[in-house]
């Protein structure tokens, strides 16, 4: 197993399986099951008696705003992602980088800050940042007014998205077209 398994979590089906190169959505009933099943997921909290929450490796989480920090451009926060992850030289980890944001569509937005950007943007810089992690699994949370993962996500035109299993967590079922469609 490489990707995510997730057994014996109440709400969802008893096994769900998701590898590395797939993407799978979970609809939850309220925003509390959908924030504690991505607290299950990154770590944060541990499973109930008798379930099991396993990951081929590190897990990142990009939240519905896509989690930015204010003060870096959108290249600085996905740099930061991977010299976080992986104490490479900052020339090294900026190549690596840039070609992440090319990949996720934000070439023209890479001097920019989050502020400066749209929300769909910042939720794609916000998957470039964990993708330079190297995770085997990314959780994606979802809201409402925001532009939906399946509408800004494609497997076959970003290549590095089939480097981890992806997760989206969200509330409303409509929110889920598109995404996955494509594996």
């Amino acid at each position: 197993m490489d990707g995510l398994l997730l057994e014996g979590i109440p709400g969802l089906p008893e096994k769900v399986l998701i590898e590395v190169g797939e993407q799978r959505a979970l609809v939850m009933p309220t925003a509390a099951a959908a924030r504690h099943l991505a607290d299950l997921v990154i770590g944060v909290e541990d499973p109930p008696d008798g379930a099991v929450v396993k990951t081929g490796g590190a897990v990142r989480l990009v939240p519905a705003e896509g989690g930015l920090l204010p003060h870096l451009t959108v290249l600085g926060n996905v740099i930061h992602g991977h010299t976080v992850a992986h104490r490479v030289t900052r020339q090294a980890a900026k190549e690596l980088s840039t070609q992440t944001a090319k990949w996720c569509g934000l070439e023209d937005v890479q001097a920019r800050y989050p502020h400066e950007i749209t929300p769909g943007r910042r939720r794609l810089a916000g998957v470039a940042r964990a993708l330079r992690a190297d995770p085997r699994v990314i959780v994606l949370e979802d809201a409402g007014g925001l532009p939906t993962w399946g509408s800004l996500l494609s497997l076959q035109s970003n290549p590095e998205l089939k480097r981890a299993a992806l997760l989206l967590i969200t509330t409303d079922a409509g929110r889920t077209t598109g995404f996955g469609d494509d594996e």
